[in-house]
């Protein structure tokens, strides 16, 4: 039995072996195995070869080599399929960002033609602007244009259509029609076209009392008479010029329609159509066919009509300035404080504190303080001062950095009696306190006040009374 022994127990391992190497044949000619295999795969081998102290530890010793070696074998494949799929992930991932760079650079360049197309936009819309603001004054020239052929033809027909009396002379060529001649005809009576439309206005506004279908408004009726009450004028100056008496008579009431035209047209549409008519009507009252301009007249009212229409159609200051001056002096008499509170014009002497030219400022605040004078008119004109236009005017006034002290004075001296007002009705005193607080010049009173000069005694105590009027100050 000692002899048969070795013999049983040397098959197994053999069987072994062939099993083992039949499975290494079997896996490595499609597969390469890495290092930590081969070395398993060694390790088995040489374990399977050598003679061990017992048969049962090298059977079960292979056996966990080979499930070992099995496992790692299908790890390595597992990751040989994750590795394809990476490299195809990446693939795919650089063609998505190929596409995302080509969408961005188009995406890009939609946005830079988006832009260059906003701002042709823009500058095309720009100069369409333009171009309508020029084809309305363009237009408005041509009306004004046609008015003047109207006139001149009207003119030629009257001159043509009385027959002349059999002259023996011989006759001789006749001479253009002189500025003279125009003038004489102006001055004898309207144009047919201008004389038809004032009628109609007049029927509409107060004769007609039911009529159907709409009505021009006074605005459109404005704008269409405004021209030929222009080209009116220029003949009635001219003919004032040569001394007739009935252009002396026609003077004040054509510069009294066309000064009430410009206040109905002042704050609507139609103002800006008129530029070139409303330029030809400064230029005619500034300077016009006279030795002396119609605002340098001897009429009283024919100088303060011209002068307010100066104002709102001229814009050199010199030629401004010499037109508040008449206002200053016209206001010095009672009949040009009158005329100041019928033609209401406190908003042209505002329009030019506004406008902050230092020679105008002066001449503006006189004929407010002659206007604030003590006279009969007075209380008419505090009235109109009473006003939130006025108070804004006065505050931007104030807080001129370069204003004069003897300009601060004068101004101070007008709120006083504002700020004091103590008539019937009561409730304007309330009043004008609301509007000292509503433009803020109450507070600017009291700064002035806690930082004035003492030694300027007068604006001292205007700022103290004005102060104590409005409750903002105790009596001492």
């Amino acid at each position: 039995m000692a002899e048969d022994e070795p013999s049983d127990e040397d098959d197994p391992p053999e069987e072994t072996n062939v099993f083992c190497t039949e499975t290494v044949v079997c896996a490595s000619p499609d597969v390469t195995l890495p290092s930590d295999l081969d070395l398993a795969r060694s390790s088995s081998s040489s374990a399977l070869n050598s003679r061990g102290t017992g048969i049962v530890d090298q059977s079960s010793s292979g056996a966990a080599a080979v499930h070992v070696y099995q496992e790692m074998l299908h790890i390595y494949e597992k990751l040989q399929q994750y590795q394809q799929e990476k490299s195809d992930l990446e693939t795919a991932l650089k063609q998505k960002t190929k596409e995302n760079k080509r969408m961005k650079a188009s995406f890009d360049s939609m946005k830079e033609l988006n832009d260059s197309m906003k701002k042709q936009l823009n500058e095309v819309s720009e100069q369409n602007r333009k171009l309508e603001c020029q084809s309305r004054k363009v237009q408005a020239r041509l009306e004004n244009l046609q008015r003047k052929y109207e006139c001149f033809t009207t003119h030629r027909s009257r001159e043509t259509a009385v027959p002349k009396a059999h002259d023996p002379k011989p006759s001789k060529p006749e001479k253009p029609a002189s500025n003279k001649a125009a003038g004489k005809a102006a001055a004898h009576g309207p144009s047919p076209r201008l004389l038809a439309l004032l009628l109609d206005w007049l029927v509409d506004g107060q004769l007609m009392e039911v009529r159907d279908g709409p009505r021009p408004s006074p605005q459109e009726r404005c704008a269409r008479v405004l021209p030929m009450l222009v080209e009116q004028l220029h003949g009635a100056s001219a003919a004032a010029a040569a001394m007739e008496p009935s252009a002396s008579l026609l003077l004040p009431s054509l510069l009294r329609c066309i000064y009430c035209c410009l206040l109905r047209l002042e704050h609507s549409s139609q103002h800006a159509v008129l530029t070139s008519t409303l330029r030809r009507l400064g230029e005619e009252v500034s300077r016009g066919s006279r030795v002396a301009p119609l605002f340098k007249s001897s009429c009283l009212h024919t100088r303060f009509l011209c002068s307010l229409i100066i104002i709102k159609t001229i814009s050199q200051v010199d030629v401004l300035a010499q037109a508040v001056e008449v206002l200053s002096g016209a206001v010095r008499t009672d009949e040009g404080q009158a005329l100041f509170l019928e033609y209401q014009a406190l908003p042209a002497v505002l329009a030019l504190l506004r406008s902050g030219s230092p020679g105008l400022l002066a001449p503006s605040v006189d004929v407010l303080l002659q206007m604030s004078a003590e006279s009969r008119t007075l209380s008419a004109f505090l009235d109109q001062c009473s006003l939130e236009d006025f108070f804004r005017c006065a505050s931007l006034f104030l807080r001129n950095p370069r204003l004069e002290p003897p300009l601060l004075e004068k101004m101070l001296m007008l709120l006083q009696k504002l700020s004091g007002i103590r008539s019937v009705p009561r409730t304007h005193h309330v009043k004008n306190k609301r509007l000292f607080e509503a433009s803020s010049l109450h507070l600017l009173l009291q700064e002035m006040h806690r930082t004035s000069d003492r030694s300027q005694a007068f604006i001292s105590m205007n700022l103290s009374s004005i102060l104590l009027n409005l409750g903002m100050l105790t009596r001492s």
